[in-house]
């Protein structure tokens, strides 16, 4: 197997070639992309790591000439840029992957292995693609299906907890798209009720039913050569699903009271904070229906799971909340935001977005100090449910023993009367009587506790040992 890197630091190139060697590949490295396309042309190689900003060409447009070959290799970008525009757009071209500098050597071994097993069958580049930020980790996979889904036809489920961002994402693969100048039409399949679901989704004649006084084009009919989004996809009634599944696989709608049938293209993807197989187990929801809309699944981590993403999206509804009160300053200090980092936000960035919003509309210009933050952000305080240390508990014991460690009995005995130790005697500045008390436990017990864990207390009161 062959690479080809295309990169002007010197020390990447290098890295990289070490690297690729290592791995069994043939290697050749280039500073400047000029000549890229003649070059892949002639050396014919599987993979390519390509630049995407070099002092004499652009990685993006390379990428495209790249990908218009017709037996076009596997392209990596890596870039010091890990803005979501610059990863959407690479994925949305046919890039096989978009890695930040500086890289993790496992993450190259990784792309490597997974190109090696492709190579046994034809590669496919499924050409990928409202403001959204995120540059953690998981936002960047996210952003890399976002341009894989976006100029595809098939459906999209888009699964998280409420408040992630669902429909945004569900936005961004319709703007990415080639049908982002067609309608994007949103439906709460939770708010329609149960009886008016087929005629809201598909549209009815008029005489229909009592009431339906004139002719109604439906959602599907609506959103034609654009996106319809279903949101709360789990609360659809089980009659309904059946004919959503019929007008996915057929792409052809009836209204109700209608005989005729109308051709349609339409991207469908559909939304939900339950878990689908649980509810397909209960009966609840279609198992055919499930397997038609994940064809593409994106799952959004919540908010607790992404804390690096915290103070962007501070800075982002910063602006937004500055814009709609009509403020010219004002904003978080970095100590407020520290503060905002270690809270779980259980609404997610729906909760943290309302709280931005709130502060300003409230304190306007006037900086955003940890004082000013509400009581449970500031005193470091969860909201109901926001962390539960049984559970923490319970996951170490799964490490320890899936480890096959032994003794863990006494290890995390000792972890945990080290901890409940120092705490206390820090609150009580050394005094091992005050302690005692607050322990519930003879003082002569936390003196030895002490001396067998080898705790330091740097205020102890000498009077009381």
């Amino acid at each position: 197997m062959r690479a080809v890197v295309f990169d002007d630091e010197k020390t990447i190139r290098n890295v990289l070639k070490k690297l690729l060697q290592k791995e069994g590949l043939e290697v050749e490295t280039f500073e400047s992309g000029t000549d890229a396309l003649e070059i892949v042309e002639r050396l014919r190689p599987e993979i390519v790591f390509l630049d995407i900003f070099m002092k004499d060409s652009n990685g993006i447009d390379i990428l495209k000439k790249l990908v218009s070959l017709e037996d076009y290799p596997f392209v990596v970008m890596i870039s010091g840029h890990d803005d979501y525009k610059y990863i959407i757009e690479a994925m949305r071209l046919g890039a096989y992957d978009y890695i930040v500098k500086p890289f993790d050597i496992n993450q190259i071994r990784k792309v490597v292995n997974d190109i090696r097993k492709s190579l046994n069958s034809s590669p496919v580049f499924e050409k990928p693609s409202i403001d959204i930020v995120g540059k953690s980790s998981k936002m960047r996979d996210i952003f890399k299906i976002v341009g894989r889904a976006a100029n595809t036809p098939e459906p999209v489920l888009i699964t998280g907890e409420s408040g992630t961002g669902k429909e945004i994402i569900a936005r961004l693969i319709h703007l990415y798209s080639g049908r982002k100048d067609k309608p994007f039409i949103a439906v709460n399949c939770a708010a329609i009720p149960s009886g008016l679901v087929e005629s809201e989704l598909f549209g009815y004649e008029k005489g229909a039913f009592t009431g339906a006084e004139k002719s109604k084009k439906g959602k599907f009919l609506a959103a034609n050569g654009g996106t319809i989004f279903l949101d709360e996809i789990s609360e659809m009634p089980l009659e309904a699903q059946g004919k959503l599944l019929r007008v996915i696989q057929e792409m052809e709608v009836s209204p109700v009271g209608s005989t005729n049938t109308y051709k349609v293209d339409v991207k469908v993807i559909a939304a939900t904070n339950k878990d689908l197989i649980k509810l397909i187990a209960e009966g609840r929801f279609r198992e055919d229906l499930f397997y038609r809309l994940s064809v593409i699944e994106i799952n959004i981590p919540p908010l607790r799971e992404r804390k690096e993403d915290i103070p962007e999206l501070i800075e982002l509804f910063t602006k937004q909340a500055l814009e709609k009160h009509g403020l010219k300053k004002g904003g978080f200090t970095k100590d407020a935001i520290e503060y905002m980092k270690n809270y779980d936000y259980p609404g997610n960035v729906r909760e943290l977005k309302n709280i931005v919003f709130k502060l300003l509309a409230i304190h306007r210009e006037r900086p955003i100090t940890p004082d000013l933050l509400p009581d449970y952000i500031y005193s470091g305080r969860k909201i109901e449910s926001s962390f539960d240390w049984k559970e923490s508990l319970k996951e170490e014991v799964k490490k320890l023993i899936n480890k096959n460690r032994k003794n863990i009995y006494i290890k995390l005995i000792s972890d945990f009367e080290e901890v409940l130790l120092k705490e206390t005697l820090r609150h009580t500045s050394g005094n091992i009587s005050e302690a005692a008390k607050i322990l519930g436990i003879h003082r002569n017990t936390v003196h030895r506790k002490i001396e067998e864990l080898n705790i330091h207390i740097k205020e102890r009161d000498e009077t009381n040992n």
